[in-house]
């Protein structure tokens, strides 16, 4: 692949650790759980859920004996039938309750099923709704010097026509440290950037951080990044044009995604009309980085 996209992949900030201690119900946050699935679990677990319900009613049929009119009471796939129709009020009227066992049955296996698609109906449109940025970040950082500093380098692009109004990025960097007394812990330090919002993000952004004095990775050598498990941390935020609502977008570079002494390759060009093209294939791409003598 020429580039990584996050709303594609698994979530990156997900980390591999055991909680346990924790008290709280599965049913508790499982609106956030189903924005959280892509769009096949969603639809997978939904009809499995509802095929599950109609064949738990099937059930409840089936033992009423011959509870419904024209069915056979011997065939559970009748009643699977029946309960379907029941829950989906479609109703043909071939298939009948019969007795008042099979009245009481259908009152709740309609209501079973109103409640089942009003439910699935809402997590469908919030997750239709729910807005995203196609945002792009490159698969790497690179450290080179300019104008005569050392420099820290990460890319973002815009994959959608659209622009991204008041756009803001935020970088910290996450690494292992000890204090004096010995206590272990990870820190989270804030990466001043030489230019952190534009009004209008509409193509591409290189972004910077400049290493000096003031910057929490001065002191690092190339060893120290791993040593220190060093994660650099970005999160983009802004206003999209189309929907004018709120997209955010994350990313993070491990140790081992920074490179020192490449840039990355121009990915725009001027075009003989007064146009421009972006080449989204260089976006990725590294060159040796040539100081001018």
């Amino acid at each position: 692949m020429i580039f990584k996209r996050l709303d594609r992949m698994p979530n990156p900030f997900r980390v591999n650790v055991k909680k346990t201690g924790l008290k709280s119900a599965w049913f508790e946050d499982v609106y956030h759980l189903v924005l959280a699935t892509s769009w096949f679990e969603f639809f997978f677990f939904t009809t499995v859920l509802y095929i599950t319900m109609n064949l738990f009613f099937a059930f409840l049929y089936y033992i009423g004996g011959d509870s419904i009119l024209n069915a056979d009471p011997n065939s559970y796939w009748d009643a699977f039938v029946f309960s379907f129709q029941t829950s989906t009020t479609i109703g043909y009227g071939h298939l009948l309750p019969a007795t008042h066992y099979a009245d009481a049955v259908v009152i709740f296996d309609t209501l079973a099923g109103i409640i089942f698609v009003a439910i699935t109906t809402g997590l469908a449109f919030a997750k239709f709704s729910r807005p995203t940025a196609h945002v792009l970040f490159t698969d790497r950082c690179v450290v080179h010097n300019f104008e005569g500093k050392k420099t820290l380098f990460f890319r973002v692009a815009n994959a959608r026509d659209s622009h991204i109004a008041d756009a803001v990025i935020e970088a910290s960097v996450v690494l292992a440290d000890q204090s004096p007394e010995g206590i272990s812990m990870q820190r989270i330090r804030d990466l001043k950037l030489v230019r952190s919002k534009t009004p209008i993000f509409s193509l591409s952004w290189t972004v910077m951080h400049i290493i000096d004095e003031e910057s929490p990775l001065y002191d690092l050598s190339i060893e120290d990044w791993t040593a220190k498990n060093v994660r650099i941390v970005i999160s983009m935020t802004g206003i999209d044009d189309w929907s004018a609502q709120l997209v955010h977008s994350n990313h993070f570079y491990k140790s081992d995604e920074i490179t020192y002494g490449m840039r990355f390759a121009d990915i725009l060009s001027d075009n003989p009309d007064g146009s421009i093209t972006m080449d989204y294939s260089l976006f990725n791409k590294l060159v040796e980085f040539k100081e001018k003598p």
